[in-house]
């Protein structure tokens, strides 16, 4: 499945000149280094997107906890008040 998007004309020649100045080597990693400093300084967006992957089976319930920055039990309590089904029984994986 393919999305696409354009995006508005300055930031592309934002980006490009980003690129151009030797600030980023290359246009993906702009986009990379944008959307880290997004989800860090967003943390409702990073536990969204953690409660996402693990609703869908892309995370475990340690490493969504990773990703929302939250504790597993703290973790396992916003998937509850999202009504996300959890097992009775949850094995912990370490943290690497």
């Amino acid at each position: 499945m393919s999305s696409s998007f354009s995006l508005p004309t300055l930031l592309v020649a934002q980006i490009g000149a980003l690129v151009a100045s030797g600030h980023f080597s290359s246009r993906s990693d702009v986009v990379k280094e944008a959307l880290r400093f997004f989800l860090e300084e967003k943390q409702h967006l990073r536990g969204a997107a953690a409660v996402e992957l693990y609703r869908s089976g892309q995370a475990t319930l340690t490493k969504g906890a990773e990703i929302a920055s939250l504790r597993p039990e703290a973790f396992r309590e916003i998937l509850r008040d999202q009504g996300v089904v959890l097992p009775d029984t949850v094995e912990w994986e370490s943290i690497e």
